[in-house]
């Protein structure tokens, strides 16, 4: 059995770093590895029996088979990588994103390529040379990254049940819609669209999406039970085009209606399916609503969704990330 040792960002969490740890729990109650990880990483899963402390967790890492150092926002903990001193060994899961529109600045993105930039969603070269591989959420994939992006969490399909009433047409909440701006015209145009159309539509805020306080999970809670009820799902991505939301919709076994993607699927995977409606603009956006509404008056059956959702949750669930790694 595999012996996998992760080091988590410091105090703070992050989606990636979620991502690997929910596949991870769901291969060790599969009894496929064995895992141990940092301590004091907040996290929605119950980690109590993976954690040690760091002079256990050395041990654990030096005798490992693999280990998953996990980049955080001013939180990757290098420090106890460089005491663990096992580069052959260790691979890097970049989650960073440019932030705010910066995913649309030409400039900044040349300057990502050809290695110039050095702010918040630049390539780690240091990593890239020091690490056996480089695993990168977002776009560029240069010099042999590998892609690997968000998956769909345990948690996000908790509420949903194959014989759910699917009784809401369109979803389109999102945590905040100060950017990219297409995020608020998107729900504007919804509302509007619903209005004239006679369609039931839920845009209105949840209490929230983090998990640090109770009123917060009531809210995270509460954007689940609506996904389960919904039949088509609206995703933009925030400061990197890969977010929550794309994969909490599928998740769901909803219909995605999506920015046109741009992250790429692990080797082996795509984003194929008949479930997925792509626009590139605000004019786009508006005839996809056009052509779903239709859909959904007309030709909408739920049963006949469940199985493709089925191969959506083998080819891109939590699981699916982490055994791409290790294969």
């Amino acid at each position: 059995m595999k012996k996998i040792a992760v080091i988590t960002p410091i105090l703070k969490s992050d989606y990636l770093a979620n991502t690997i740890l929910d596949g991870l729990i769901t291969l060790k109650d599969e009894s496929i590895l064995d895992f141990k990880m940092t301590m004091d990483y907040p996290t929605p899963f119950p980690i109590r029996e993976y954690t040690l402390s760091e002079n256990e967790f050395i041990k654990y890492a030096e005798s490992s088979d693999l280990i998953i150092l996990v980049w955080g926002k001013r939180s990757t903990n290098f420090a106890l990588a460089d005491k663990i001193n096992k580069w052959n060994k260790t691979i890097f899961i970049d989650g960073s994103e440019t932030g705010k529109d910066n995913r649309y600045n030409k400039e900044i993105q040349e300057k990502i390529i050809n290695g110039s930039y050095d702010g918040i969603g630049s390539i780690n070269n240091e990593m890239l040379n020091k690490c056996k591989t480089y695993y990168r959420r977002e776009k560029p994939y240069i010099n042999g990254i590998k892609p690997l992006p968000f998956g769909i969490e345990t948690r996000y399909t908790k509420y949903f049940k194959k014989d759910i009433k699917k009784d809401i047409d369109f979803t389109c909440i999102f945590g905040q819609e100060d950017y990219p701006k297409m995020r608020k015209q998107a729900r504007i145009i919804l509302e509007k669209f619903c209005k004239k159309n006679g369609f039931i539509c839920a845009t209105g805020r949840t209490k929230g999406f983090d998990f640090d306080d109770s009123t917060k999970i009531a809210g995270r809670e509460e954007f689940y039970k609506i996904l389960a009820r919904t039949k088509v799902g609206i995703s933009i991505g925030g400061g990197g085009f890969d977010t929550a939301r794309f994969w909490e919709i599928l998740g769901n076994n909803c219909i995605l209606l999506t920015e046109k993607i741009d992250i790429e699927a692990p080797e082996g995977k795509d984003f194929n399916y008949n479930r997925i409606y792509e626009f590139i603009n605000m004019e786009e956006f508006e005839n996809k609503l056009i052509e779903l509404g239709n859909y959904i008056k007309n030709y909408y059956n739920q049963e006949s969704m469940i199985i493709e959702y089925e191969k959506v949750l083998r080819d891109h669930s939590t699981r699916s990330r982490v055994m791409s790694i290790i294969e």
